[in-house]
């Protein structure tokens, strides 16, 4: 949403950016790049950040909203009960399972724009829309020049691996669909073929850090392994990593993959949701499927064994970014469809 922002306030479109939690990350981005803004006290059923929307967006003449999470959908749809008026564009990213279906139903809702193909025919197919022309593919996209710096610090000698290994690692969110327990099969059974060969680490941190470090020690692996927890410039570190290796069992898209692709590391990953959409099997990455840690780890070995392989698939990745995944592009798809709706106003 941050990438979005910017973009279109580089294009000349004046946005606002609405928020809950005055410490936020969001509010924070939003003094710094002098976005007028909104905080909206979330809570209970939402009415009174619904009310405080609806004043503002009548006030203002604001002419549409687009919500990026589920609560603020939530919180838009019922501003417009309360009498806003106002069109409202939905962002869906997950194939999670729509638990009120009702409020993308309302009629306030113009367009509903899903990250990958996958997420637009789940969305098209789950919840039995009226109008299923409201469902639209718009890619999220990255910043292709994030990771240009010179400037880059070896995880390796951060965190005193051998240079010697071959350093696999992944830098998502530690989640329940993430599934990290494939991935440390998948580390199991490659540490089982070669051991000492590899070293595996899991930069980020989330609600199941606990149970994942917990499954690791285990199967007595946590040697091979490093924790790092959030790095915030990850632009200085990502680079490091010989393999990025994506494990998940549900996925929208996965623009975690595409910075790995800008980074030009190559990539193993399981075909969950919109994966197969960026990471082409032969062509950008190798696939697995969901839970076959056998068929990620024969795939990893493929890398380290066929360096051509590993070069065509680094550069054709990179290449794909850089043409379809840009956050310019991103931006330039979702104006298109703002200026569609407000023209239909």
């Amino acid at each position: 949403m941050a990438y979005l922002a910017v973009e279109l306030k580089n294009n000349g479109v004046n946005c606002n950016l609405a928020f809950h939690g005055q410490n936020s990350r969001l509010n924070k981005f939003a003094t710094k790049n002098q976005f007028e803004s909104l905080y909206l006290p979330f809570g209970g059923l939402q009415i009174l950040a619904s009310f405080k929307l609806m004043l503002w967006l009548k006030k203002n003449r604001i002419d549409l909203i687009h919500s990026h999470t589920a609560k603020a959908h939530t919180v838009a749809v019922w501003a417009n009960i309360l009498g806003a008026k106002t069109p409202l564009i939905v962002s869906k990213r997950t194939d999670f399972k729509v638990k009120s279906p009702y409020k993308f139903h309302h009629k306030c809702v113009k367009a509903i724009l899903c990250v990958s193909e996958m997420i637009e025919k789940i969305t098209r197919e789950g919840m039995h829309l009226k109008k299923r022309e409201l469902v639209k593919t718009v890619h999220s996209g990255v910043d292709i020049n994030r990771f240009d710096s010179n400037e880059q610090i070896s995880l390796k000698e951060k965190y005193k691996i051998s240079s010697e290994k071959i350093l696999i690692g992944n830098c998502s969110a530690i989640a329940d669909h993430k599934d990290y327990e494939t991935f440390i099969d998948t580390a199991k059974i490659l540490n089982e073929k070669f051991p000492g060969k590899y070293h595996f680490i899991i930069i980020g941190d989330g609600p199941d850090r606990e149970k994942i470090e917990s499954y690791c020690d285990n199967r007595m692996l946590r040697s091979n392994f490093t924790f790092t927890g959030f790095i915030s410039d990850l632009e200085l570190y990502l680079k490091s990593l010989d393999i990025f290796l994506m494990s998940s069992k549900e996925e929208g898209l996965g623009t975690s993959l595409l910075d790995a692709m800008i980074c030009k590391i190559p990539i193993v990953s399981t075909n969950a949701g919109g994966i197969p959409e960026i990471v082409i099997h032969e062509k950008t990455g190798l696939l697995a499927d969901v839970k076959d840690s056998k068929g990620l780890a024969d795939n990893v070995l493929r890398l380290v064994e066929d360096h051509e392989l590993k070069e065509k698939l680094v550069r054709n990745a990179k290449q794909q970014v850089v043409q379809e995944y840009s956050k310019e592009h991103t931006a330039q798809k979702t104006e298109t469809i703002y200026r569609q709706v407000i023209a239909e106003k």
